[in-house]
């Protein structure tokens, strides 16, 4: 593991509005995951906060995956000691935890037993300072036998087999040495999705690319933020296997970043995150113009072995 070993000093966190915690709180508990939040009070001074998501996914029914922050600390350590608590009464025995990937972090797990399997680059786009160009160079290069649907919020129904499609070519991105199942998506999946991130105030604005068959060909998606509409997210970009190789990818990227400027020009910035090894679609999104910012990590462990060793700090 030692190759994963790298490590650099995360950015501080943007400040997040009440009305968006509430909202993120309010869909906690949804068809996909249940999530549980624990908060550490030092009279009425919040010191140290825990997340714990878990899965409804049948393939994953043993995994759940916890955050604490700050680490260190009385505070943090009696947060997760609860959340491994809520995970043993779930009966879950592997916990991936996720955080930024400093050398404390890393200790952090490491002393607990876990071990650092995945890395990965989180990267920020400056939408303003996009080469318009090589957007425009890059939708030109678009192959004729496959076009482009647009939408926002939900997919329409007339679409959706091929959005399940390029979901599941998600699962070829690599997930290193974590142990994890691959996510089967279906149609009811995705559309308890999409009322999910409209539930906790996120807009998904979606870019699918189909053949004249109605057949996927890739996929793009962005969560545009509603409370803080400058800081939101690029999520999920997939070319299918059969397709990969025609530059796809960037066309459908460009098309987003055209329709961004022209429709969302309150979103300023978009963060991304890709495996450290997935160098292809780092290097499509340096060549786009995201830059680097911080590392996040994956720590892994089971549930038993973190809870022995709790009493380390």
């Amino acid at each position: 593991m030692n190759s994963r070993k790298r490590v650099c000093v995360a950015l501080p966190p943007a400040p997040v509005p009440a009305v968006e915690l509430q909202a993120t709180f309010d869909d906690d508990a949804n068809e996909n995951a249940r999530h549980e939040r624990i908060v550490a009070f030092a009279d009425t001074q919040a010191v140290a906060s825990g997340h714990l998501e878990l899965t409804r996914d049948p393939a994953n029914a043993s995994l759940a995956i916890v955050e604490v922050n700050p680490l260190g600390g009385e505070a943090s350590t009696a947060v997760l000691a609860r959340l491994l608590e809520l995970t043993q009464a779930d009966s879950r025995t592997s916990v991936i935890a996720w955080g930024d990937c400093t050398p404390d972090t890393d200790s952090y797990w490491t002393k607990l037993g876990a071990e650092l399997r995945s890395t990965e680059q989180e990267s920020d786009l400056d939408l303003a300072s996009v080469d318009a160009d090589l957007m425009s160079r890059w939708i030109d290069a678009a192959p004729d036998d496959i076009e482009l649907v647009h939408w926002k919020g939900r997919c329409p129904d007339e679409h959706i087999d091929a959005l399940v499609a390029t979901a599941n070519a998600m699962n070829d991105a690599p997930t290193d040495d974590l142990e994890i199942a691959d996510i089967v998506y279906d149609a009811a999946t995705l559309r308890a999705d999409f009322d999910n991130r409209d539930a906790s105030g996120i807009d998904y604005l979606g870019i699918l690319a189909v053949c004249a068959d109605g057949s996927a060909a890739g996929a793009t998606e962005v969560f545009v933020n509603r409370y803080r509409p400058a800081y939101s997210w690029q999520w999920n970009t997939v070319v299918l296997p059969a397709f990969r190789g025609r530059s796809i990818g960037r066309w459908i990227k460009a098309a987003m970043w055209r329709r961004l400027r022209a429709d969302a020009s309150e979103v300023a910035t978009l963060r991304t995150g890709n495996a450290e090894s997935n160098a292809a679609m780092l290097a499509v999104n340096t060549e786009t113009g995201f830059q680097p910012s911080h590392l996040m990590g994956c720590w892994q462990a089971d549930r038993a072995t973190l809870q022995a060793n709790a009493g380390v700090f």
